[in-house]
C-alpha cells in the first residue's frame, strides 16, 4: 500500500454498545437509551475519559441486530419509533461536549444472519433479508435519520455495516445467511448515495478483513474501513505489517476501525506497535477494540478492553514526535 500523503491520523475506540440493540430508540416495551439520565451520566463520565486519551473518534453500533429504534409492521419497518432521535441527539451532544466525532455503525452483521429463531428472538430480526425489507429500512428509517442529523459537526460518518461479510455467501462457505454479494452491495450502494443526499457528512463500510476491502471500492464510499485481528488471519500467515505493505493501492483513505487491545495466543502482537505500523503506513485512523467491559461470555471477552494509560502514552509519544519534526 502507498501512503497517502497529508493524511490526517484519527485515533478512536470502539464504544461499542452498553445494552446491545438497545441504546438506541425502544426495545419493545423497554426503553434503555442514551437520553436517559442514568446512560448520560456514565457515557459523559466515559467520553470524558476517552478524550482524555488523545482519542477524538468514538465507534458506536446503532441499530445492531435491529431489536430496536423503528416501528414495523407485518415485518416492514415504517417510522423510527418516538425515542430513536432522541436518543441519538443525546450521544450527539455528550460527544460534542468533549470534542469527539461518532462513527455510527448502522448494521451489526447478526442482523443479516438467517436462523430458525431469529423471529422469535424479536420482531424485526427477519427485516434485512428481503429486498422488500431492506427497502423500507432505507426509506423509511434511514433516510429520516439522516435528514435529522444533516451535516451534525460531531458526526464522523455515518457506517453502512459492520463486517457484512460474516453472512454474505460469497466469503463464507458455511455463511450463516443466505445474501449473496451481489445483492448486498447494491443495497450498500443505495445507502451509500442516500448518505451523500440527505446526511452532509461521510459514508463507509467496515470490512471485517484487510484482504477483503476492495470489494467495496465500487460504492463510491468516502474513506474505507478495514478491521485486523491476528486470530482471523491465522491461514494467511500474514501480520498486519505483511498485510499492509501488500494491500494494493487505494484511490480514497483507508481506516482500520477494529484493532484488539491485545491478542491471546499471539504474543508478538503489541497495541502500540500496531498504533504505528498503521501511522507510518499512511492510513487516515484507527480505533481500538474496546472501551466499554465486554459481556463475561462474550466473543471477545479474552481481549478484553483497552488500558486508557496505554492510549494515553501512544498520543503523547505522536505529539512530542510533532514537535521534533
Amino acid at each position: 500500500m502507498q501512503p497517502m500523503s497529508n493524511i490526517p491520523f484519527f485515533l478512536g475506540v470502539n464504544y461499542p454498545w452498553r445494552n446491545y440493540g438497545q441504546d438506541f430508540g425502544r426495545a419493545g416495551a423497554e426503553h434503555h437509551g442514551i437520553s436517559l439520565a442514568p446512560a448520560q451520566e456514565q457515557v459523559g463520565r466515559d467520553f470524558g475519559q476517552i478524550a482524555e486519551t488523545g482519542a477524538t473518534v468514538v465507534r458506536w453500533f446503532l441499530f445492531g441486530d435491529g431489536r430496536s429504534g423503528f416501528a414495523s409492521e407485518r415485518g416492514i419497518p415504517r417510522r423510527p419509533d418516538e425515542l430513536l432521535f432522541a436518543d441519538v441527539a443525546a450521544a450527539l451532544e455528550l460527544a460534542e461536549r468533549y470534542n469527539l466525532k461518532l462513527c455510527f455503525s448502522l448494521i451489526d452483521y447478526h442482523w443479516l444472519e438467517e436462523s430458525p429463531q431469529k423471529q422469535r428472538a424479536h420482531p424485526n430480526g427477519r427485516v434485512l433479508l428481503f429486498a422488500a425489507g431492506r427497502e423500507a429500512f432505507l426509506e423509511n428509517v434511514l433516510i429520516p435519520l439522516f435528514r435529522e442529523f444533516r451535516g451534525h459537526q460531531a458526526l464522523y460518518a455515518w457506517e453502512i455495516a459492520n463486517e457484512p461479510e460474516w453472512t454474505i455467501r460469497e466469503f463464507q462457505s458455511r455463511s450463516p445467511g443466505k445474501l449473496h454479494y451481489a445483492d448486498f452491495r447494491a443495497y450498500a450502494g443505495e445507502v451509500a448515495r442516500a448518505v451523500h443526499e440527505y446526511a452532509g457528512v461521510p459514508v463507509t463500510l467496515a470490512s471485517a478483513r484487510l484482504l477483503w476491502v476492495r470489494a467495496w471500492t465500487e460504492l463510491d464510499l468516502d474513506y474505507y474501513q478495514a478491521h485486523y485481528y491476528p486470530a482471523a488471519e491465522d491461514e494467511t500467515k500474514r501480520d498486519l505489517a505483511q498485510q499492509l505493505m501488500n494491500l494494493p493501492p487505494l484511490d480514497k483513505p483507508l481506516w482500520l476501525g477494529e484493532l484488539p487491545a491485545r491478542a491471546p495466543g499471539h504474543p508478538r502482537y503489541s497495541l502500540q506497535q500496531s498504533l504505528e505500523l498503521c501511522r507510518s503506513a499512511g492510513l487516515c485512523g484507527a480505533a481500538v477494540w474496546r472501551w466499554t467491559e465486554p459481556e463475561s461470555q462474550g466473543a471477545d471477552a479474552a481481549i478484553g478492553r483497552v488500558d486508557p494509560v496505554e492510549l494515553q502514552a501512544w498520543s503523547a509519544s505522536e505529539r512530542s514526535k510533532g514537535q521534533r519534526a
